[in-house]
């Protein structure tokens, strides 16, 4: 503040010093200036002698302002030493603790890699055990038993202790329920698609068996998840039926099991039944088992007739001989009368033309041999020509399925092999269907011809003998 004053106080004492000047000149010798000098050399002096006072309070006061501002400066440097030194330690404390922040973040990065490994592990085993459990007919004895796993699956966070407590607690269940034959009542859905309630046997975790209450009629059954419940497959053959009506009645311990885990079971219900198959052959099946039909009932006709024609004729061939060589004709015919066959009816021909000449004798036996051939090869011919018939038919529906399958193709391309799955069925089926028809058919035929021509064998044979007979008895 003092400093100030004496700059302002500057200009006042030049502008004095130029009056006193101008006051010593020639010019101005009168007294009345003079005074007027006088008192502004007092003013002068005391202004100044007032400005020399305050210069030296002020340079007084600048000195103690200064050692003050030493004192200052030198407090600020003892200061900021102290703050370098603070920000020496400081640094060093930020450096360990980067250090340790580092050491941290890869421990972290190790714990989340190590959960997340287990949370992968967790997730894994959560759906192994859900592909378990959708296979396994236990599940149908408990409702909603899949839920907590697809809700484990469904979450985006890590997997707690409680998840995997319910984890074990299925595992636990479920090596409880394999070890365990349950028969209790409960609802499935039957073949028709409805859900019914009735008589269930669960074997284990192997096997589940359901009985309709309609008709009472037993099958396997399987779980399936989207219905939550247990749904019965194709019904099986009858033999396996009636064991497993029997099982579920308490009147047979043995059972058909599928050891498969339900895959059995489940291809039973994918494999089509006879007549699923006969309608996927097309219309020519029809014409195919009309001729297995045809043929069937020929053959049956045929084979009681021929099991009927006596084969071992010798011994009573060799008693006829014997009458004839002592000239018993009477006894011979007696023997022959309430006896059947061709051979039989040969040889009664032949004795009835016994005082014929040979020549005529030998043409009444040949006569009598042509006159059975009829009824011996009677229907031979026509199961030959349905032999032939059956295997054209099968062929005649694998080209009526081949034009379907490539009319289907021109149309709609290769691309969905569905699409020509039905003339394929139609070409393989009929050609099957018309093989399965012919063999046995031509089997047949050959073992009635060969049949045939052993008992034509056996009539000539005896023909002769008679005739010999009847030439040395004369």
């Amino acid at each position: 503040m003092n400093l100030k004053k004496i700059i302002l106080l500057i200009p006042v004492v030049f502008f004095l010093t130029v009056l006193t000047t101008v006051a010593q000149t020639p010019a101005a010798a009168n007294q009345p200036g003079a005074s007027v000098l006088s008192r502004a050399e007092q003013l002068v002096k005391r202004e100044k002698s007032r400005a020399q006072a305050e210069n030296r309070l002020s340079r007084a006061e600048i000195a103690a302002q200064k050692k003050t501002l030493l004192a200052t400066k030198a407090e600020a440097a003892r200061r900021v030493a102290e703050l370098k030194d603070e920000i020496a330690r400081r640094e060093q404390e930020l450096e360990e603790l980067a250090s340790r922040q580092e050491k941290l973040r890869r421990e972290s990065r190790q714990a989340l890699q190590q959960l997340d490994e287990l949370a992968g592990v967790v997730r894994t085993g959560t759906r192994d055990l859900l592909t378990l459990l959708e296979n396994s007919p236990v599940s149908g004895d408990a409702p909603g038993r899949l839920a907590p796993l697809r809700v484990i699956l469904k979450k985006t966070d890590y997997p707690g202790m409680a998840e995997i407590k319910t984890m074990v607690d299925l595992y636990l269940d479920e090596i409880r329920a394999s070890a365990e034959i349950k028969r209790f009542k409960g609802e499935f859905i039957a073949l028709d698609g409805r859900r019914r309630n009735g008589r269930v046997a669960r074997l284990g975790a192997l096997t589940a068996i359901v009985c309709d209450p309609r008709d009472q009629a037993c099958g396997y059954a399987v779980y399936g998840p989207q219905n939550d419940a247990l749904i019965t497959v194709s019904e099986p053959g009858w033999w396996v039926r009636r064991n497993l009506e029997k099982f579920m009645a308490g009147s047979g311990n043995a059972v058909y099991i599928d050891f498969s885990g339900g895959d059995a079971v489940r291809r039973l219900a994918l494999v089509p039944s006879a007549w699923e198959r006969l309608k996927a052959g097309g219309f020519l099946v029809w014409p195919i088992l009309l001729v297995g039909l045809v043929a069937l009932l020929l053959a049956s006709e045929r084979f009681i007739f021929l099991s009927r024609v006596k084969s071992n004729t010798d011994k009573v061939m060799g008693r006829i001989i014997e009458l004839v060589r002592e000239g018993e004709f009477e006894r011979c015919l007696e023997l022959l009368e309430n006896r059947k066959g061709p051979v039989f009816r040969v040889l009664r021909a032949g004795l009835e033309a016994r005082r014929a000449s040979l020549e005529v004798l030998e043409n009444v036996l040949e006569e009598a041999i042509l006159k059975e051939l009829p009824r011996l090869e009677k229907f031979l011919p026509t199961l030959q020509v349905l032999a032939a018939i059956a295997p054209l038919l099968g062929l005649l529906g694998t080209v009526t399925g081949m034009i379907n399958t490539f009319q289907v193709i021109t149309v709609y391309g290769a691309g969905d092999p569905r699409m020509m799955s039905g003339g394929i069925s139609e070409a393989l089926i009929t050609t099957k269907l018309g093989l399965t028809v012919a063999i046995p058919i031509i089997l047949l035929h050959t073992w009635f011809a060969r049949r045939v021509d052993t008992i034509i064998g056996d009539m000539e044979e005896k023909s002769v003998s008679l005739t010999v007979a009847l030439r040395k008895n004369r």
